[in-house]
């Protein structure tokens, strides 16, 4: 296939979350928080599920490898790219892993020997800035697959915020809203144009210290600081101007979108987003706002989202696929894809 006549498409995709699942009542009941607050209430999060004692982001992320690898009926033998997007990287002892690359040792324990190997880093949205280079990468003709995996262990900031005073703390409140995940997408070349299509990646800068993540000083393991609200407001106030800016770039016709997903920070944020959407394009035809027993799953929220659809029959194939990510900074992507060939049957 000569450049230029190469194109992109979805080839498999696979979501995995441990177990273990934790109820929102048993560490934010009411009683727990500030002013009374019922967090249920407020976010619409039930419940999420935790990595077990011996899993960490790298053991998570094995686990969607290798179902994503069954699912496209392909060898890691076969796959000439991987990039690793995880914004936690930590393993089940809460260290973090810098060197050598993530996707580096996903290659290795997958025996994908012949891969290239790389991470990217992009906060929640390091999946789809993932999936853009991946597509990049082929159009180019320099891979013919490829496989963006993200494990996230990151309900230990959990542990961290309800260590502090929330009363004193209110910015550690957010931490409360994540659950463990994982998820990987197969990407392969094609002769059809338009499989895969994305939106001018947008990064509205001012909105850069909102949320930070870092090592807690205290204690082993992560922290993370959010003005929730300021960030919220930041997303709603330019989600109008992305999505139509999104939707002209990418050629889409709104009514002919079958499945649209968002980041779920909140289930309680994605309708208010979900609003603004309907009042610019019309009636979403679904809307996948499914996250109430999972939480926020950073960079693996829309993988973990899509397994569950596909898990309840909802998906078909070559049926297409919306999706909008946010990673605080703030940065705002969309992807536009065809389901693969034979999703119903996995």
């Amino acid at each position: 296939m000569q450049e230029g006549n190469r194109f992109a498409q979805m080839v498999s995709f696979a979501g995995y979350l441990p177990e273990k699942q934790v109820t929102t009542k048993s560490f934010a009941g009411v009683d727990d928080l500030p002013r009374s607050l019922d967090f249920v209430r407020l976010t619409g999060i039930d419940s999420h599920h935790e990595a077990s004692k011996d899993q960490g982001s790298f053991e998570l992320a094995i686990e969607a490898a290798n179902k994503a690898l069954a699912r496209a009926n392909l060898d890691a033998s076969s796959i000439d790219l991987i990039i690793n997007a995880s914004v936690s990287k930590m393993d089940k002892d809460l260290s973090q892993h810098l060197s050598p690359s993530y996707a580096t040792l996903i290659a290795n324990e997958l025996g994908a020997s012949n891969a290239q190997t790389f991470d990217v880093s992009n906060a929640c949205a390091s999946m789809m800035t993932s999936l853009m280079i991946a597509e990049s990468r082929i159009k180019s003709g320099k891979v013919d697959y490829a496989l963006i995996v993200s494990g996230e262990f990151i309900t230990p900031i959990i542990d961290e915020a309800k260590r502090r005073n929330l009363y004193l703390n209110p910015r550690a409140l957010a931490s409360l809203t994540v659950g463990d995940g994982a998820a990987a997408y197969i990407l392969g070349s094609s002769k059809e144009s338009g499989r895969i299509r994305f939106s001018e990646p947008f990064t509205l800068a001012q909105y850069n210290k909102h949320c930070i993540g870092q090592a807690s000083a205290k204690h082993r393991g992560p922290q993370m600081r959010t003005k929730a609200r300021d960030l919220q407001n930041g997303v709603i106030n330019n989600l109008g101007v992305f999505l139509q800016r999104a939707v002209e770039h990418m050629d889409l016709k709104w009514d002919e979108i079958d499945h649209t997903y968002s980041h779920p920070t909140t289930p309680k944020a994605v309708k208010k987003g979900a609003k603004i959407a309907i009042e610019i394009f019309g009636e979403i035809n679904f809307l996948h706002n499914d996250s109430a027993d999972t939480a926020n799953t950073a960079s693996t929220t829309h993988g973990v989202l899509l397994e569950k659809s596909q898990n309840s029959g909802y998906l078909k194939s070559n049926e297409t696929t919306f999706m909008v990510s946010f990673g605080s900074g703030l940065a705002i992507m969309a992807i536009h894809f065809h389901l693969p060939e034979g999703v119903e049957n996995w």
